[in-house]
């Protein structure tokens, strides 16, 4: 059988969640012998990150009209049809650049990947794989993306079921299948220690430290967070926060973010309880030297990597009952679900772990099994590589 050759399309320069994915899943591939190439909307630290590991890379720079357009841009015919407009040099240029290339699937990463790859990809008459790591962005956006998606794929990838039943279904549509989100399990361990963070920090290391593991946007949920540790803080005055993540988003809403929570945190008597470390690479001891991770998002969490990679590493974790999260997350067996946005109950399950060493013991080793059955690499790459070989 001839070497598979896979051009992956994916829009982000930084390294969020959807990177991660795709960084585990392309080293997965090229080790089983796919030639594996990667597209970038532009340069930046996913980019750096990639030639490190000596994956090809090629450049795309998308107008930043284009680059910087958020899904809530779109609300009616007529914006749409202005990125639409702006985007068609980008979409011929993708298209020429796929027929010289001549890849066998083109692969894409992200909603803009989706609808200019998926475009290009039609034009230039090669398969076209949609790895959906989002749901669908409510209003006319997601009504175009969830018609196109009827006929600009061959293949939909879902990272959830949750996600996979918002893309919709029906018999004039692409097969859509749900493939988990990888974990590098050697990475993230148990065996990995948090002492040298907690150091770091100035936390003592019998202080309870509660942390949240998150890009900085606002639907994650940080000012809920905030509004948790006051509860617990009430209850528990020994305890401390962190939270881990710095801004990689381009599109609007996100430019000063960082700062007005940092003032809230000021406001509501937080400083020196909620330390900001911003975006880290050390991500799994800062995992390790938590007692309780939270992920309270304000809105359905497609997949959940920070709660996978902390269940990885067997951390109990207190999480939002929606989207994702809740196929990964069995209640009370592997972690505990609380119903989103509610403050008070997510303050209630961090205290009662807090105060329970043998629960958060037990459910930390739970954890970490589930981990080992749903996020290995292996399996994860091999069954992408059987919905290539379906398709070529």
């Amino acid at each position: 059988m001839s070497r598979l050759r896979v051009l992956f399309v994916n829009p982000g320069r930084h390294l969020g969640g959807a990177e991660q994915s795709l960084l585990l899943l392309v080293e997965a591939l090229r080790e089983r012998d796919i030639q594996a190439t990667v597209l970038l909307f532009g340069d930046g630290p996913f980019a750096a990150r990639l030639v490190t590991r000596n994956v090809p890379v090629v450049f795309l720079d998308v107008a930043t009209p284009v680059r910087q357009a958020t899904r809530y841009r779109a609300r009616n015919f007529a914006s749409a049809a202005w990125l639409g407009a702006r985007a068609i040099p980008w979409v011929a240029r993708l298209a020429s650049l796929i027929r010289r290339a001549e890849p066998d699937v083109i692969h894409t990463n992200g909603l803009k990947a989706h609808m200019l790859g998926g475009i290009a990809g039609r034009l230039a008459r090669r398969p076209v794989v949609w790895h959906l790591r989002d749901f669908p962005p409510e209003g006319f956006a997601g009504s175009v993306l969830k018609r196109a998606a009827r006929s600009l794929p061959t293949l939909v990838l879902a990272n959830s079921d949750a996600v996979a039943t918002a893309i919709g279904s029906g018999h004039a549509r692409p097969s859509v299948q749900r493939v988990y989100n990888p974990v590098d399990l050697d990475r993230f361990s148990p065996e990995r220690s948090g002492a040298r963070i907690r150091a770091t920090l100035g936390v003592a290391e019998d202080a309870p430290l509660i942390g949240m593991v998150a890009h900085l946007t606002p639907w994650k949920g940080h000012v809920d967070f905030l509004s948790i540790a006051m509860t617990v803080t009430a209850s528990l005055p020994t305890a401390r926060f962190l939270i881990a993540g710095g801004a990689i988003y381009e599109t609007a809403g996100h430019t000063g973010y960082a700062d007005a929570l940092m003032r809230r945190t000021v406001d509501l008597g937080l400083g020196g309880r909620v330390l900001f470390l911003g975006a880290r690479e050390d991500i799994p001891d800062i995992l390790a030297s938590l007692d309780v991770l939270v992920h309270c998002p304000t809105a359905p969490e497609p997949f959940g990597r920070g709660v996978a990679e902390a269940m990885a590493v067997g951390r109990p974790v207190v999480a939002a009952r929606a989207g994702g999260t809740q196929e990964i997350v069995e209640h009370d067996v592997t972690g505990v679900l609380v119903t989103a946005g509610d403050v008070r109950g997510f303050s209630t399950a961090v205290l009662r772990l807090l105060r329970d060493p043998e629960l958060r013991e037990r459910l930390g080793l739970a954890a970490r099994l589930r981990a080992e059955s749903m996020f290995q690499v292996d399996a994860h790459a091999q069954q992408v590589i059987d919905a290539y070989r379906n398709l070529v």
